[in-house]
């Protein structure tokens, strides 16, 4: 639930208001995982601090004048939790057109 949280209230503060953030889950029966994604259409984020987003104390605009709070440990904290849950967390983004954080859990039967 905590990863989940993390990923919508990131999506909600970055997506311009009237936007719609979009949330899939589907189950890979091949690889034997689920995975979980939300899109917001936000201003994306550049390659030169893609290394950086799952860093704790992260924030892409650290300026004074930065339109968006928190800390910078929602996404280092889901990294952490997906991770323990023997999984992965990854972001595909588009500058200028948005942004989708998604994570991928095994199944268990």
């Amino acid at each position: 639930m905590q990863v989940v949280t993390n990923l919508l209230t990131n999506a909600s503060k970055f997506s311009p208001r009237g936007e719609t953030v979009q949330v899939d889950v589907r189950a890979n029966a091949e690889t034997r995982t689920a995975r979980l994604s939300v899109e917001d259409r936000g201003p994306g984020i550049v390659d030169d601090v893609r290394d950086k987003v799952f860093k704790k104390f992260t924030q892409i605009d650290s300026s004074d004048q930065r339109s968006h709070g928190g800390v910078g440990l929602g996404l280092a904290i889901s990294k952490e939790i997906v991770e323990l849950h023997g999984g992965t967390i990854n972001f595909s983004s588009q500058v200028g057109r948005g942004t989708t954080f998604y994570f991928d859990l095994p199944l268990v039967e």
